[in-house]
């Protein structure tokens, strides 16, 4: 069996169950791979496949030459509510989707140094 708080890190596919819900976010697909971040009591929370900003008007809304749009991308994690969560398939083992636990790279708990002559017999 495998739980969530083991594949958080990895790449899931997911199939909604209302992708139109996402459209606001450019979410358009009803299925979909994304980097699982975390969960909680709301849901699933997947990161973005990336936001894009184009600025085509200046302060006063006036529309700008094309040279002069800006274009801003910027990482972003958004939420599928439980209820909106048809299907999830994980991939252990697949090169580029089931990346290593931060939490097994890191030593947790206590070590000691010790030298045979520094131990308290």
């Amino acid at each position: 069996m495998i739980k969530l708080d083991d594949i958080i890190g990895d790449i899931i596919f997911i199939s909604f169950s209302n992708y139109e819900r996402y459209k606001d976010i450019g979410i358009s697909e009803p299925t979909g791979h994304f980097l699982l971040k975390g969960y909680d009591q709301l849901g699933l929370w997947l990161e973005h496949p990336g936001i894009v900003i184009t600025q085509t008007k200046d302060e006063s809304g006036a529309p700008l030459p094309v040279k002069e749009h800006s274009r801003e991308e910027f990482d972003a994690d958004f939420v599928v509510t439980w209820d909106n969560v048809n299907t999830i398939m994980y991939y252990p083992e697949r090169e580029g989707f089931d990346f290593p636990s931060e939490f097994k790279k890191m030593k947790l708990g206590f070590s000691f140094d010790t030298k045979d002559e520094d131990r308290i017999k």
